[in-house]
Order: C-alpha cells, then structure tokens, then sequence
C-alpha cells in the first residue's frame, strides 16, 4: 500500500497477481476488501506490475471514473524492449480490436476496434536493452504491450506479442510507475511515483 486515505487507496502491485478477481486464483482486491469497502478503478495486466488505484467509497468512484473518461488522469509505465525504436520519442496512434484474450492492430473502418493513443520516450540503454517511459492516453486491453510489439519492440518476457522467451519470473517488463490525478476528497491533483521492480537492475535498469 503506497497510500491510503478514506476516500482512495493506492497499491503497488506486483506482477503474477491478477487487479481484479478471477476464478482460480486470489486477486489484489480480493485480498485489499478483506479490511475495507472497495470499488473498482484501473486494472492492469497479470504479468505487469505497478500502482493500482481503488476507491473507497462509491462518491470517489464515480469522481475518478469520470476523469478517466474525459482523459483527466494521466498514466505513465516504463517498459524494457530489447530493440530500440526507430526514433527516440514517437507517439503511436492505432485501432485495437481485442479478440479473445488478445488485441490487434485493425483499422478505423471497424466498428469493433477502438482508438488508442500512447507516447514514448527513449530514456535509456544498456548493452543489450532499452528502457522506454511511456504515457498512456488512452486506456485499450493490452494496449501498450500490441502497440510496442507494432513497431517491432516487443516488451522483454511478453511472448503472447512476439517477444522470443519468457521471464526468468514469469513476468512482463511493463511496470505502471505513475499516476497522476484529481484526489475525490481535496479537489487538488496529486501525484504517486514509484520505483521500477528490482529484478529490472538485472537488465541494467
């Protein structure tokens, strides 16, 4: 728990743990509800780690959810790719159609396929690796992870997009570092930062 007030509680989680409950396994929120009353906000993949933001009351709920609709809440990841992107900065702009448990690239003639909009940035490398940050403008199933892997920068670990292994722990090098919003209770923006997974320093991160 990175904070936590009457009104929101923001969690780092960590990946191999499901945001929200599932039939065969325990989820963050199931194990958060157990000591509070708790309503659903973002959610990010299994494999992915970082901060999770619940509301505490239905009020915040409704509060949050109406700034992620009007884009008010800004997200921010970093990922490792093992090849570096054409450019330094870009910003990716694509229609996603989610099929099954899966997102593809398709065009803005399909009515099941939803804009989605992220930006990146190069800000590091080592001898084998790249770290990009990366704010995510909208918020698509598997949006980054189908977007990166369309420009040939598939995330380290993330087989189902076409990266080549998996994880020495099973996980996907996308961490949500950032979030950044308008707290329900006080009406100013707040802003929580954490670090990237330790395992990352490994990758020379």
């Amino acid at each position: 728990i990175i904070f936590e007030d009457k009104n929101i509680i923001v969690v780092n989680k960590p990946s191999g743990i499901s945001t929200l409950p599932e039939v065969d396994s325990t989820s963050l929120f199931d194990l958060l509800k157990k000591d509070r009353e708790l309503f659903e906000l973002n959610r990010i993949d299994k494999r992915v780690s970082g901060l999770v933001l619940f509301a505490k009351t239905k009020e915040s709920q409704v509060i949050i959810n109406k700034q992620f609709a009007e884009s008010n809440v800004k997200k921010f990841y970093k990922a490792i790719v093992s090849k570096k992107p054409d450019t330094f900065t870009g910003i990716l702009e694509n229609y996603l159609e989610k099929n099954k448990n899966k997102s593809y690239i398709s065009t803005p003639e399909n009515k099941k396929a939803k804009y989605s909009k992220l930006s990146y940035e190069l800000i590091s490398s080592s001898e084998r690796y790249h770290l990009l940050q990366i704010e995510l403008f909208t918020g698509r199933f598997h949006q980054i992870r189908c977007q990166l892997a369309n420009i040939g920068c598939p995330i380290l670990g993330d087989l189902k997009y076409g990266y080549r292994r998996s994880s020495p722990d099973g996980s996907i090098f996308l961490h949500c570092f950032k979030l950044d919003f308008v707290h329900p209770g006080t009406q100013e923006r707040v802003v929580f930062e954490i670090p990237c997974p330790e395992i990352w320093s490994k990758y020379g991160f």
